[in-house]
């Protein structure tokens, strides 16, 4: 038996891909599991949602903000 594993941001729709998934031929059982995130994740999403974040305005600069890092 394979397993594929589908991550559902929105759970508002959960339900309705529930649904969806259980009419796939093959399909032998459809599994929920929340997931919590770990504390950095926890502290990251606190710090962009309180506007604690870098603007880089396009991915070249970017690359050039995540090269410097090693300079830190």
């Amino acid at each position: 038996m394979t397993e594929l594993i589908v991550s559902i941001d929105d759970s508002y729709t959960l339900s309705d891909i529930r649904k969806a998934i259980k009419m796939i031929r093959g399909v032998v059982s459809v599994k929920g599991k929340k997931s919590t995130p770990n504390a950095k994740t926890v502290a990251a999403i606190k710090e962009a949602r309180a506007g604690k974040s870098i603007y880089c305005g396009s991915f070249e600069n970017y690359k050039r903000m995540v090269a410097n890092l090693d300079d830190v």
